[in-house]
């Protein structure tokens, strides 16, 4: 009986330290990744690229090609159409 106790002990104790060096630190990093993103220096720092894209981006003369006008186009009309919205 004292093998029995001292082997699923044994057992018990490597499948908790398993879990802790597996499960929790992936959960530590992804938690750590989700913290960065969500910080507010993160996501200034995200405004002010969308900023200057935008600002790059209405410098150029056509910003959408040909297809991608056509198909953004034929999107925006059928949302307004749904929402009887006159342009």
């Amino acid at each position: 009986m004292k093998k029995f106790i001292l082997k699923i002990s044994i057992i018990f104790l490597f499948l908790l330290l398993l879990f802790r060096f597996t499960v929790i630190s992936l959960l530590n990093e992804y938690e750590q990744k989700l913290e960065n993103y969500t910080s507010s220096t993160k996501i200034n720092e995200l405004k002010n690229e969308f900023i200057d894209f935008m600002k790059k981006n209405n410098e150029k003369e056509n910003i959408l090609d040909q297809n991608d006008a056509l198909v953004l186009g034929t999107f925006i009309k059928k949302i307004l159409n749904e929402l009887d919205i006159k342009p």
